[in-house]
């Protein structure tokens, strides 16, 4: 015999939040997905550029000539002069927070000559540009991404 359980939990507002594990599991699919799309280096084109993924362990440190130390999402390197070319980080929306773009983003966007890209979940945009106005943070590539459900794939947009 077959036995129905029925668990019924409350809910505040209209949806849970994500559990802190499922962010994280979320942030480390989308930043290797991203890189694996969008940074794929090197290429036949680009056969001196070398990408980097610092999620879920950092593969790959950026030294600023200030003495710090940086582990960006995904990082794009000049080989084999090891030169930063790119950086980007991917976030989640628990992770849009005015002490990671003081103490990240910022320091990572004022990298010179280095392209900064910020990735933040569809629907976040808004938030994200409000964010980065209150710190003062300019000439930032701002893309939302979500993944795709039953694929292995990432749906990018350029926001302007």
């Amino acid at each position: 015999m077959v036995k129905e359980r029925v668990d019924e939990r409350q809910m505040s507002g209209a949806m849970a939040r994500p559990s802190s594990k499922s962010n994280q599991e979320a942030h480390i699919v989308a930043a290797r997905n991203i890189a694996a799309q969008l940074f794929a280096f090197p290429t036949a084109e680009y056969p001196h550029l070398r990408t980097f993924v610092n999620e879920p362990e950092v593969e790959q440190k950026i030294f600023t000539n200030l003495g710090s130390e940086l582990a960006p999402d995904i990082v794009v390197l000049e080989w084999p002069e090891k030169l930063p070319r790119m950086v980007a980080e991917v976030v989640t929306a628990d992770m849009l927070t005015e002490e990671n773009a003081r103490g990240v983003w910022a320091v990572e966007a004022r990298l010179e000559g280095v392209p900064f890209y910020l990735y933040v979940p569809v629907g976040y945009a808004s938030e994200a540009k409000k964010l980065l106005k209150r710190v003062g943070l300019r000439n930032v590539g701002l893309r939302t991404w979500r993944n795709i459900a039953g694929l292995k794939t990432i749906d990018v947009i350029a926001i302007r």
